[in-house]
């Protein structure tokens, strides 16, 4: 994809209040590749039926004077496991950017992703495109385009975070699955039998259409 693609892409995700099924925000990324690589799963095997999109150089406004009052029903309350009667969300999400610096490193760290991605599944390989996206003369975000393409997205191996090698971010044979603005998976909870089934599922499926069929006028 192109700049202008991209950017056409996320600007009305830049102007919402939440991050969704397709899309999540990050001010930064470090070192930690095993991270994201749980992100890139999550959003590889999630239902929604377009690419998706790990936008860095965003954050979350901090003053109180910006962010937006909600009410909460009972229903709301149960729904989110809270005893809260009101949540707060970003009235705009703080589009700061990456220096030219960030952006060197963010190509490196895009190196690694590629190549961890490439040796540690166990059965399809997710398809990432890196796109910087200029804001102004000095700064960028970077995006992470994750295509849409068939598969059923696990590692093989265990990827430990960068900065504890005794701490898992990817479990072995765990299914991560994207569901609203959560990565089933990543703690306790976990993909149900009804998500997976429906990934294998599709991914059975169109297996089953790239099976050759037999030429025209010759018989099997």
């Amino acid at each position: 994809m192109t700049e202008q693609e991209v950017y056409l892409k996320i600007k009305p995700l830049l102007e919402g209040l939440t991050e969704g099924i397709y899309w999540d925000f990050k001010k930064t990324l470090t070192e930690d590749v095993a991270e994201i690589i749980k992100d890139i799963l999550a959003f590889s095997n999630s239902d929604y039926e377009g690419d998706s999109y790990i936008i860095v150089g965003v954050s979350e406004t901090k003053s109180n004077d910006e962010l937006t009052k909600i009410a909460l029903t009972s229903a709301d309350r149960i729904r989110l496991n809270t005893d809260a009667n009101y949540i707060y969300l970003p009235a705009k999400w703080n589009v700061h950017g990456l220096s030219a610096a960030d952006l060197g490193k963010m190509k490196q760290f895009s190196a690694s992703i590629t190549e961890q991605l490439s040796s540690n599944m166990l059965i399809s390989h997710p398809s990432c495109e890196f796109v910087p996206v200029q804001i102004n003369k000095s700064r960028w975000l970077y995006v992470i385009v994750i295509k849409k393409v068939p598969g059923v997205f696990i590692s093989k191996k265990d990827l430990a975070h960068s900065y504890d090698k005794t701490k898992i971010a990817v479990k072995q044979g765990v299914m991560y699955v994207r569901i609203a603005d959560t990565t089933l998976g990543a703690k306790t909870e976990v993909a149900s039998a009804t998500e997976h089934i429906r990934i294998w599922k599709k991914y059975i499926e169109w297996l089953k259409t790239q099976q050759e069929t037999p030429e025209e006028g010759v018989s099997v």
